[in-house]
């Protein structure tokens, strides 16, 4: 016996290798169907050592706090998705109780998983086509005894590692830069880079990135009732976030993160711009980041996450990195799931 653990992915170079070099850049398809290595996508950049090179560096003070938002948020929501029903029910005339909870876990804070989003078809042949992460159809998705790509490769050893804040709403606050985080605002490369300077913050390859926007104090705090009525009701929404460009996956890549998260509804600006316009006046062209983050390279991306309670544990430790320790459901086939994630000091 070679002591060699069957059950343990095995990095494929591709995950080394600079995106510009990368044979194609919209589909970093790594293992066997069905492997693990398929399985977990970008999360294999998790290995055991590390993880414990960043719980022995990030936790020093035991301090920690949750990032996942109330189960009933958002309690009026887009895409018509329902809110959290809760029920508590009798046991033995009221002996015990348990609890029966039905909700979408995308109507608050949520990993999509690789399941969720598709890219177009790689082939010419069907135009309309749209493929997965690693080519899975949407008929295999549909079909309840195939578990190709499912939550149960990401619960199986949870996404746990080194996670770094870059707080733009703090950024913007001390910049006088006045937005809603309803609408198409946009962060760029520039400013993220800018604030991870600020932040003194040295990525290292397996770190998770959070991005803090604003989204679920401005829901808590700013906006009434008639506020989330008319966001759920409207045909258009629009949810700021960092801005979908080359030069903005290129970093997320070369720089190796294996997830990213924020507070925002879809991480990147919703809907997805053909073009983003530069100081100078020069236009960039604008890509939809999920057809590449989730279809494309395995790379799970966190939406509505509470940042508001790890902010100020950043700003008090004056550190933007922590320990992250997420369990996501273990559920065979699951598209999506709450981050059941603390964040530790």
């Amino acid at each position: 016996m070679g002591g060699k653990d069957e059950d343990t992915a095995q990095i494929d170079p591709l995950h080394s290798t600079p995106f510009d070099s990368l044979p194609n850049k919209r589909q970093v398809w790594v293992g066997a169907p069905g492997s693990p290595e398929e399985g977990l996508g970008r999360l294999v950049l998790l290995t055991p050592e590390v993880v414990a090179a960043a719980a022995a560096s990030c936790i020093r003070t035991g301090r920690r706090v949750t990032v996942g938002w109330e189960l009933t948020k958002l309690e009026i929501a887009n895409f018509n998705r329902l809110p959290c029903e809760h029920k508590i029910v009798d046991l033995l005339d009221g002996v015990a109780f348990d609890d029966i909870f039905t909700f979408n876990p995308q109507q608050s804070s949520q990993w999509d998983g690789l399941r969720h989003f598709s890219q177009p078809c790689p082939t010419d042949t069907e135009p309309q086509k749209r493929v997965f992460y690693g080519g899975v159809t949407r008929e295999e998705i549909r079909d309840p005894a195939n578990h190709r790509i499912g939550l149960q490769f990401w619960a199986k050893e949870g996404i746990c590692g080194r996670g770094v804040l870059l707080d733009y709403a703090a950024y913007a606050e001390r910049k006088g830069i006045s937005y809603t985080t309803f609408s198409d605002h946009t962060i760029p490369l520039s400013t993220l880079l800018e604030i991870a300077e600020e932040e003194n913050v040295t990525f290292q390859r397996g770190d998770i990135l959070f991005v803090r926007i604003g989204v679920t104090q401005e829901w808590d705090t700013k906006m009434t009732v008639a506020d989330k009525t008319a966001y759920a009701e409207s045909s258009n929404p629009q949810h700021a976030g960092v801005e979908g460009t080359e030069d903005m996956i290129r970093w997320i890549w070369d720089t190796g993160f294996a997830a990213v998260a924020g507070d925002a509804i879809s991480f990147e600006v919703y809907p997805p711009k053909k073009a983003y316009a530069r100081p100078d006046g020069q236009e960039v062209q604008g890509l939809f980041m999920h057809e590449y983050l989730l279809a494309g390279w395995g790379m799970p991306i966190g939406e509505l996450f509470d940042l508001e309670g790890l902010s100020q544990l950043c700003k008090q430790h004056n550190r933007w990195e922590f320990f992250v320790a997420s369990a996501p459901f273990n559920m065979p086939g699951g598209v999506s799931s709450p981050p059941n994630c603390i964040a530790i000091f």
